[in-house]
């Protein structure tokens, strides 16, 4: 059996100020640099046998943080790379609703295949990221291999598993979280949703800045 581990990048500055990035290369801002080290801790105590990653610099520093509790290699697929957002990337959702009204109404009616102005359908994501895990698959039949990627990536590789449509509703995944979904003879299986436990470290410490008296 082949267990696969799925990890969003860390935080960014444009996801802290509600930026849509798409194929915009945005580094790990400072946060998500401490996120992506306690991913690799979190998953030191696996061997891994592959890292996988997006090429965005996002998703590189966080798997290179994974990379480093390591003894394997790290392995860059551009087909891993966010949902591109084309026309809308670098602004913010409120500014695209303003700018492409068009987009928005054809949107409702057709979410998986409506392309986005200049960009990717979710359609379009589901088909290329799914492409790349099943050659992942192939590659890591058997043992750990860990996939650094993006929100909607992971969303479009969760349904896969499960054998789903993707829903463009589902829930946020969560920067520097962890799903796990694992393929044997009978198929694809999720084992884990969107867990954040080993971020803890750096949850408390937000909390502790915010309750600090000004």
């Amino acid at each position: 059996m082949g267990t696969y581990y799925l990890i969003r990048h860390g935080e960014t500055k444009a996801n802290q100020g509600g930026i849509i990035q798409g194929h915009m290369d945005v580094p790990l801002a400072e946060i998500g640099k401490k996120e992506a080290e306690l991913v690799g801790k979190a998953l030191s105590v696996i061997r891994l046998d592959a890292v996988y990653s997006s090429d965005l610099s996002r998703a590189r520093e966080t798997a290179q943080a994974i990379v480093r509790y390591q003894k394997c290699k790290l392995i860059l697929d551009s087909r891993l790379r966010e949902l591109h957002c084309g026309e809308m990337q670098g602004l913010t959702l409120a500014a695209s609703r303003e700018r492409f009204p068009e987009f928005f109404q054809a949107f409702q009616r057709d979410p998986l295949r409506t392309k986005r102005p200049g960009g990717e359908s979710l359609l379009d994501l589901y088909e290329r990221s799914c492409r790349a895990l099943e050659e992942i698959y192939r590659n890591y039949p058997e043992g750990n291999v860990a996939i650094v990627s993006h929100g909607g990536v992971i969303k479009c590789l969760m349904a896969y598993a499960a054998g789903q449509e993707v829903d463009p509703a589902s829930p946020v995944v969560a920067n520097a979280s962890i799903s796990v979904i694992s393929r044997d003879d009978k198929g694809w299986h999720v084992l884990k949703v969107n867990d954040v436990e080993h971020l803890r470290p750096v949850m408390e410490a937000e909390e502790l800045e915010e309750s600090a008296p000004s």
